[in-house]
């Protein structure tokens, strides 16, 4: 969003376009010109291309967060799903869930809530062919796997983090200490 005023400046008929939530809270105080609030499912065609807007609340983060998929190409403009460190080629085949489990084991910036796999799963019956993503190589073949993959790793998380922070069960005739 740094630049995001600079684009206006430079493309006088252009115009934002986020989630509602986005706008709400962000954009509409930074924009210099009122953005296009999108509602999950929403479309813009730009020509060449058609993308639809998913609204992803907290998924990986934030209550504004969404995705675009390009309903042309079978793109997925993951924002900051699959978020990998290091260098890399600019497009792979690899796997991208164990580079994404090592970002998040550096930055736990992806929220883990009951959601979070369950939206990456919605996500993956798109059927993606391409997953673009802001921080790291995008990746070209099966997203749905990957998406899925993601999804079942974060639900271990969750499940184990829950497990952690669950006070221990007391047993009978087990002491109590206080």
């Amino acid at each position: 969003m740094g630049s995001m005023n600079l684009f206006l400046a430079a493309a006088p008929h252009a115009q934002v376009a986020h989630g509602r939530i986005g706008c709400e809270v962000n954009i509409d105080d930074l924009a210099d010109r009122p953005p296009r609030p999108l509602d999950s499912g929403d479309v813009i065609d730009i020509g060449a291309h058609r993308l639809r807007y998913f609204a992803t609340p907290h998924v990986p983060h934030a209550w504004d967060a969404g995705v675009y998929y390009d309903e042309t190409t079978g793109t997925l403009l993951c924002g900051d799903l699959f978020t990998a460190v290091g260098k890399s080629k600019a497009l792979v085949s690899s796997e991208l869930v164990g580079p994404a489990l090592l970002a998040e084991d550096m930055f736990a910036a992806t929220c883990l809530t009951p959601q979070t796999g369950a939206t990456m799963r919605r996500l993956a019956e798109l059927a993606p062919t391409t997953l673009a993503l802001m921080h790291g190589p995008s990746y070209a073949g099966d997203g749905a796997t990957q998406l899925r993959g993601l999804a079942d790793a974060y639900d271990e998380r969750l499940r184990i983090e829950g497990e952690q922070l669950r006070p221990p069960v007391q047993r009978p005739g087990a002491v109590k200490i206080t």
